[in-house]
């Protein structure tokens, strides 16, 4: 997989040189669906089925995204309504604590 350099630049504490690896992909998934632009989404919807995408946020990615981000990602790749509520009802209450 290459790694454009927009997203490598999301990636700025990581070595990219061998990120090509498949053991980096939770890590380019997350750094991209949290902070990334129009291009580097477009590239991650390009670059990942998004089957796999889903895999992500019902694995690691529903304990780890804001509620606006949670939201969108599930929406795009096809997470139920009411998942989506859930995970999204989570993401909150894990933001309230933070709050205090």
């Amino acid at each position: 997989m290459e790694i454009p350099e927009k997203v490598r630049s999301l990636l700025w504490e990581y070595e990219t040189g061998g990120m090509s690896d498949p053991r980096w992909e939770n890590t380019i998934l997350e750094r991209v669906m949290q902070r990334g632009g129009w291009s580097e989404m477009r590239w991650l919807l390009g670059t990942f089925r998004r089957e796999r995408l889903r895999e992500f946020l019902s694995g690691r990615g529903r304990r780890v995204l804001a509620p606006r981000e949670l939201r969108y990602w599930a929406f795009i790749c096809g997470v139920p309504g009411n998942t989506q509520d859930d995970w999204v009802a989570a993401a909150r209450s894990r933001e309230q604590g933070w709050r205090g």
